[in-house]
């Protein structure tokens, strides 16, 4: 592929990530711990702890908490695990901290954030780099059904 655009562009970062759906008549169960939306305080949290710094913001984050859906788990009033829609709607951001993994954190973070999209009629969706083997083994179990390769990028 070409990396460069009129001759002049350069493309700063590109992505390819598997587009996931989930059908409207999957029954998805509450999440067993207690999840609430985000604050716009919890984004430099979020942008710090994020293995993605080079394909967002802060600004990005604060407007994604502000005008999407988020959900956030906190412990003894830290947040540990969070989700929040991107732009295009597609659940994202989908973190939890280290030592609080293989606890049931990120399947409740997804279900909330699913639960939260079906409320406001939209069809619950993901995008998930293909290599992420732990991101897409919890969608699948939770009834996303693979849809497309998405390419992503950015000009310089």
């Amino acid at each position: 592929m070409e990396s460069s655009f009129a001759n002049k562009d350069k493309i700063k970062w590109k992505l390819a990530t598997m587009k996931l759906v989930i059908s409207d008549i999957k029954v998805i169960a509450e999440p067993k711990h207690s999840v609430s939306k985000l604050a716009i305080c919890d984004s430099k949290f979020i942008y710090e702890n994020s293995n993605y710094k080079d394909f967002i913001s802060m600004p990005y984050i604060i407007e994604r908490i502000t005008k999407g859906v988020s959900s956030g788990i906190c412990y003894m009033d830290k947040l540990i695990a969070w989700g929040i829609t991107q732009d295009d709607g597609a659940i994202g951001f989908l973190h939890v901290l280290p030592e609080y993994r293989k606890m049931g954190y990120a399947r409740d973070v997804m279900i909330d954030l699913i639960n939260k999209a079906r409320d406001e009629n939209k069809i619950p969706f993901v995008h998930i780099e293909e290599g992420n083997e732990r991101a897409m083994k919890l969608a699948m179990s939770l009834g996303f059904k693979k849809d497309r390769v998405v390419s992503w990028f950015a000009i310089e």
